[in-house]
């Protein structure tokens, strides 16, 4: 019983000071030297990755006038937004807003409908930027 009791006080002390030790280095580390190459190398993943996801269609023609014309107005009504003009030949399309789920596509369309009457949600590839 006597040894018992040695033990646990012991493995308690042995504990404490191991804690007490981790906790004064921490001080010690708190600086990190960070690679530049770091930074580039996220940059290049994220501006790669895709992620499939929604998108409203406000324009889509043959004509790129009217394309940029739609694009334009629509920055100037939402200025956070960024719209994405494609080139599928032989049309144009303006395609605003990066939505993982279709709910939130669908009640940005709505709030589009006032200024682009004929705006429909597209199955696309997404940003992570937005996100």
């Amino acid at each position: 019983m006597n040894n018992l009791f040695v033990l646990i006080v012991l493995c308690f002390s042995l504990s404490y000071t191991a804690f007490a030790q981790e906790i004064g280095n921490k001080d010690s580390l708190t600086t990190v030297i960070k690679d530049s190459r770091v930074d580039k190398l996220n940059e290049t993943y994220k501006n790669s990755y895709k992620l499939k996801g929604f998108r409203v269609q406000i324009y889509s023609g043959n004509k790129k006038q009217p394309a940029n014309q739609a694009r334009s107005t629509f920055l100037r009504l939402y200025r956070k937004k960024i719209a994405h003009m494609d080139y599928e030949q032989p049309y144009y399309k303006v395609r605003v807003g990066d939505f993982r789920t279709k709910l939130e596509a669908l009640n940005f369309k709505n709030e589009l409908t006032k200024h682009f009457p004929n705006c429909f949600i597209v199955n696309d590839e997404i940003d992570i930027e937005e996100l």
